[in-house]
């Protein structure tokens, strides 16, 4: 089977790249292992993708709007559903996207990151990275 970098044709947008982290998001819910093949094929999918872009500009694309908002606003999550632990040391009101890019490694973005509104803190958006 050759790899997804191996085909040079395949060229994917940014609207592609969300819709394939929402199914990346599905399949794992429905209890797809983190290593199964459909996995690790989104996942070269979407590395391909960062490196063809640049990381702050796949960032930019995939928070779209809310890459500018407040650390203290965000929560970051594993592909399992766990929350990563950041130690902000007074980042609280550093831009997510600024944060993100400078304390991340491609193959260590956050999978998922929810957005609180601070004016209804029951309002929450989604974004995958």
């Amino acid at each position: 089977m050759a790899h997804v970098s191996e085909k040079s044709d395949l060229q994917f947008r940014a609207s592609d790249i969300r819709d394939i982290l929402k199914s990346k998001a599905h399949c794992l819910r429905a209890g797809f292992a983190p290593d199964d093949l459909i996995i690790q094929t989104l996942n070269e999918i979407r590395n391909d993708y960062i490196h063809r872009v640049g990381l702050s500009t796949y960032l930019s694309q995939m928070l779209g709007h809310l890459a500018n908002a407040e650390m203290q606003y965000c929560s970051f999550f594993h592909a399992d559903g766990h929350p990563v632990l950041l130690h902000l040391n007074g980042s609280y009101t550093q831009p997510v996207q600024r944060f993100i890019a400078r304390h991340f490694q491609i193959q260590r973005l956050p999978f998922k990151v929810e957005f609180q509104n601070p004016y209804n803190p029951e309002q929450i958006e989604t974004r995958y990275l």
